[in-house]
């Protein structure tokens, strides 16, 4: 950085670029050295509360994905769903059955767990929310995950079924506000 302002400062072969640039390079210097500095205070003290945190805390992702496990199976896992629906919600439309709107039902709910359970893993951490909103919340997630796959399978089973459900709801017209004067 220090040598590009003197570089410009040469090319334009004025003076007063030269000794400015000459006045930043200290500050740019010790600046530097002030950055690497805390930098490191910041490691050492995220190493030692990274070593604190009991297991207990950590939810199972976490636990899945800590050094002492591998997180490669959840991730594979992961994906396998998240490919997999590509194939199960055009199959539940194209031949809606009780099998496939309970595929595509347990597919799309444990799909949005995953996905919301990352976000509540990594903003109602216990180091910054505390531990009984942290806990709170992955509760109230697993409840309203087993919620709403439960209320989707009273839907499939005493109810038209997911995919017809959603054909209909997509049927619906709404008023046309146009005619009216």
């Amino acid at each position: 950085m220090s040598m590009s302002l003197v570089m410009r400062g040469a090319l334009r072969c004025n003076a007063a670029n030269l000794v400015k640039s000459a006045r930043i390079t200290p500050l740019k210097a010790y600046s530097t050295i002030v950055a690497n500095s805390q930098r490191q205070a910041l490691v050492k003290s995220l190493a030692l509360a990274k070593n604190v945190t009991p297991v207990a805390l950590m939810s199972a992702p976490c636990r899945m994905a800590s050094s002492s496990s591998s997180h490669t199976a959840l991730w594979t896992l992961e994906r396998f769903v998240s490919a997999g629906l590509l194939a199960v919600i055009p199959a539940a439309f194209l031949a809606p059955s009780q099998v496939l709107d309970a595929l595509m039902a347990i597919s799309v709910v444990i799909h949005t767990h995953w996905g919301v359970e990352a976000m509540v893993v990594d903003y109602l951490r216990p180091q910054v929310v505390g531990n009984i909103v942290s806990k709170g919340a992955h509760a109230a997630l697993i409840v309203l995950s087993v919620a709403t796959l439960g209320g989707l399978f009273y839907f499939i089973k005493n109810d038209v079924g997911l995919a017809n459900g959603i054909k209909r709801f997509w049927a619906i017209k709404g008023k046309d506000n146009s005619q009216q004067n």
